[in-house]
């Protein structure tokens, strides 16, 4: 049983339910003069001391006030246009949201989609800088792996198709070592999502989060991750992270990629 009370708040204005108050959000304009600064300019040290914050209902004011203002601060409207048909809908780009702070990153991690590609084109277009989606293991062990509904060709498909309607999107993947995999399917992997045009590859150390989970087979020495760096670089990835503790949100990734894509930003200009 679940109770909605939205919408009697509204109409009937404050109303008790049960031991829960539901009230409707006061403006700041309502506010008089001295407590609208207080919550404009928010509170000091002093304030806390002076137990000016100790009543309730004033805390509660000023966190309603911090969140009105984040979502001032991130919340852009745009101006979508009404299209007449379906298939003007269809053939109409979606706006770009335009990011206020430029030297922000966007990378989104992604799943197959069961392989709906008109999914991944959404995705890709959205305006994001990094398409990334983890193949996770060779094409040989994807079963025993993975979720039964995923297999390597449809993952490689997401990224193919992904670099196919935005060129300029840098692609990513990652793979998990000693999980049972040999070199020669290790090197067939990296080579077939080289071929996909996939831009980084990042390759780590599996691990059991759970006893439920999958045992480790191996755990692949530094010097063996050391040699799958120089193989990813010699076949044509702009980077490669190979290591141990390497995940998929690897640090040393990102401000490469960072750095990839402020260069790539300024040529476009």
């Amino acid at each position: 049983m679940s109770l909605r009370c939205g919408g009697a708040a509204r109409t009937l204005g404050p109303q008790v339910f049960g031991r829960y108050l539901c009230s409707p959000v006061r403006t700041l304009s309502s506010l008089p003069d001295k407590k609208k600064e207080f919550l404009q300019n928010g509170p000091d040290l002093q304030d806390f001391l002076s137990g000016d914050l100790a009543d309730k209902s004033t805390w509660d004011d000023y966190k309603g006030n911090l969140k009105r203002q984040k979502g001032e601060r991130c919340v852009r409207k745009r101006t979508v246009p009404i299209l007449e048909s379906v298939g003007e809908a269809e053939s109409t780009p979606q706006p770009q949201p335009q990011s206020w702070n430029p030297k922000i990153l966007v990378e989104c991690l992604t799943p197959d989609f069961r392989g709906d590609l008109k999914a991944v084109e959404k995705v890709a277009l959205s305006g994001l800088d990094v398409y990334a989606h983890n193949v996770e293991t060779v094409p040989e062990l994807q079963r025993k792996v993975r979720d039964p509904r995923a297999n390597f060709d449809q993952s490689l498909c997401v990224l193919k198709h992904a670099k196919e309607v935005r060129p300029d999107v840098i692609s990513k993947t990652s793979i998990m070592l000693g999980l049972g995999e040999n070199d020669e399917q290790v090197y067939a992997t990296m080579k077939a999502l080289r071929e996909a045009d996939v831009d980084c590859l990042t390759l780590g150390q599996y691990m059991q989060p759970t006893k439920r989970h999958l045992k480790v087979e191996e755990y692949i020495t530094p010097e063996k991750f050391k040699y799958w760096e120089k193989v990813g670089n010699e076949l044509g990835f702009l980077y490669t992270a190979s290591g141990p503790l390497v995940r998929s949100s690897y640090k040393a990734g990102e401000f490469f990629l960072k750095n990839l894509v402020a260069k790539r930003k300024t040529k476009a200009l």
